[in-house]
């Protein structure tokens, strides 16, 4: 065992969702009992893209009515980013506030105040849409053309900022934009101020959206699925052979954090017992393949793993499920070969799957995992992996999951990798 020292746990008191599988705690936890996938033909996506490609159906994970209308109000909610409105609405959740009830009535702003609860929030790709609608009118007008209303939404910190100021809290407030890694690390991060005594209770997840021109992004990258827009069914295969790219997503996923050396404002759902930062030598944009001779790109990934495991106490063969990311694309073949180095025989044994079948992918979709770990921990049940059907043993482990299944549950890992070379590995355990 390392001899790094043991930390005290973290409790997770609160869960909000906004994602393609469910708007709330109660629907998403029914769309992983009963493996569905939300993917779906969305026709109002491919307007950005380039030549006859535009305007086509496309396969993507698409959020729909989350319940802003009854969470803000009206005269502030037509100002409002469509992707802050959702963090708010995940974040009030989270808070346990039922639509229309405001601030004062949450317990943890109750119990803690609102200069003591902090908010750290993940993006990828922040309001890329009115990033997109302010440039473009500064390019077609000049300054006098570009709106000063939109600007302030430009900037990645603009959903923190907007939350804050609608539940009026006044703690900490941190934007991670940290690509793959930009919710686990907000993650971290707010498990921190708590364990630093900034604050006593955080608001920690993250946020991305799906629009044309971050779909036109991911295209022009050939990050997607080559036939998003031919296939008959979701062109995603989580840990298969075939897989050649994604199928995009969006949403929002929040929870509470708080000390555990005062009583929580809420029962537990779960305790963030360890967590784990290493850096690796990897491709800015892609996943390089992972050569079994080439632990550059996958040893730091490893060592995450190992190092998240000390902090909780934990041996690898105490974990009962890896929440993985499996999306289809050459990151299953990483972590797969990360896993095998992190876990080592326990690598054998440990049942994972991936939910990114069930919802598409985006830069902040491992809030999606961290979802479906807290219902792991809770339900004693595991996930499947929706649209898998033939896994490779290269991109696989033989734990693999492919439909629903009751399990005994007390620890979960959940690993993330990041192109450029970042890594983060949090471990969760039952309360």
């Amino acid at each position: 065992m390392s001899s790094v020292p043991l930390l005290p746990k973290v409790a997770i008191t609160g869960l909000g969702l906004v994602t393609p599988l469910g708007t709330s705690k109660e629907s998403f936890f029914a769309g992983l009992a009963d493996g569905r996938s939300a993917l779906a033909l969305h026709s109002d996506l491919s307007s950005a893209l380039p030549g006859e490609l535009a305007g086509q159906p496309v396969w993507a994970g698409r959020v729909a009515e989350f319940g802003a209308q009854a969470a803000i109000e009206a005269g502030k909610r037509r100002r409002m980013p469509r992707l802050a409105q959702m963090c708010i609405v995940a974040a009030r959740e989270a808070l346990g506030l039922l639509p229309g009830a405001g601030p004062k009535d949450a317990s943890a702003i109750h119990a803690y105040g609102a200069k003591r609860l902090g908010v750290v929030l993940g993006t990828g790709l922040g309001g890329l849409d009115a990033t997109i609608e302010f440039t473009r009118s500064f390019i077609d007008g000049g300054m006098a053309a570009a709106s000063p209303a939109v600007f302030p939404y430009t900037v990645m910190n603009a959903s923190a900022g907007l939350l804050a100021i609608e539940l009026g809290l006044t703690g900490p407030n941190v934007t991670v934009n940290h690509r793959e890694l930009s919710l686990p690390e907000a993650i971290a991060a707010g498990a921190e101020l708590l364990q630093t005594g900034r604050a006593d209770a955080v608001l920690c997840g993250g946020c991305d959206e799906l629009a044309p021109w971050s779909l036109h992004g991911q295209w022009q990258l050939a990050a997607l699925a080559p036939d998003l827009m031919t296939a008959q069914a979701a062109p995603i295969h989580p840990y298969e052979g075939v897989g050649q790219g994604v199928v995009p997503g969006e949403g929002s996923v929040v929870v509470l954090l708080e000390r555990t050396d005062r009583p929580p404002s809420a029962p537990p759902l779960a305790y963030l017992s360890g967590w784990g930062r290493v850096g690796d030598d990897r491709q800015r944009i892609g996943w390089p393949r992972a050569g079994a001779s080439d632990q550059r790109v996958t040893a730091g990934a490893a060592a995450s793993i190992k190092h998240s495991l000390a902090m909780a106490g934990l041996r690898p063969n105490q974990l009962n499920w890896v929440a993985g990311a499996g999306n289809g694309s050459g990151l299953d073949e990483l972590e797969t070969q990360t896993l095998r180095a992190g876990l080592e025989a326990a690598a054998e044994q440990v049942a994972i799957s991936s939910v990114i079948g069930q919802c598409g992918e985006w830069q902040t979709s491992a809030g999606v995992r961290l979802g479906a770990a807290l219902w792991s921990l809770s339900a004693q049940r595991v996930p499947g992996t929706t649209h898998c059907r033939t896994p490779d043993s290269t991109r696989s482990l033989p734990g693999l999951v492919l439909h629903p299944q009751d399990a005994l549950v007390h620890h979960v890992l959940l690993p993330t990798l990041s192109q450029g070379g970042g890594n983060i590995s949090l471990v969760f355990s039952k309360a």
